[in-house]
């Protein structure tokens, strides 16, 4: 006769895991070191004075370039030839009455101030040919500080 073995069942005991996962978790809480936060440098800065402390001798002055087509161009016309008098250029409210008058005034501007700041904003149906005429001219008068802005700031 074959003998039945009897299954003896087991059981784990949890009480003893938990103690060990606590005094685990409780080790590395005490031997955890925090990082210092990177790039942070102490400065000892005085406190008895703001910031701008010296007058400004000089505002600088922000000029707004923007060029404008009277008319727009047929770009298929090959005999086209490009016109002074096919584009208005003006410096914030002041009108231009062509390039001369354009390189003069920039000019007055720059020796007024020379760290001033110039952005040209090309105007909807400019060439690029307009805006390159304007930039040689400031270039001429020895204004540096030139970039170039998207659509015109009221627009």
């Amino acid at each position: 006769m074959a003998r039945k073995q009897e299954i003896e069942e087991t059981k784990m005991e949890m009480t003893p895991m938990i103690d060990v996962t606590f005094l685990l978790l409780i080790f590395f809480v005490c031997t955890i070191k925090f990082k210092i936060l990177e790039g942070k440098i102490p400065a000892y800065l005085p406190k008895d004075v703001g910031v701008n402390t010296t007058p400004v001798d000089k505002q600088l002055e922000k000029i707004e370039i923007f060029i404008n087509r009277v008319k727009p161009v047929d770009t298929e016309d090959r005999n086209w030839i490009w016109r002074e008098d096919q584009i208005t250029i003006h410096i914030g409210p002041r009108k231009m009455k062509g390039l001369a008058e354009f390189h003069e005034t920039v000019k007055r501007m720059h020796q007024s101030n020379a760290e001033a700041k110039a952005t040209l904003f090309p105007g909807k149906g400019s060439l690029y040919i307009d805006s390159v005429k304007v930039v040689n001219e400031c270039l001429r008068a020895d204004f540096s500080e030139l970039t170039f802005g998207g659509a015109p700031p009221d627009a």
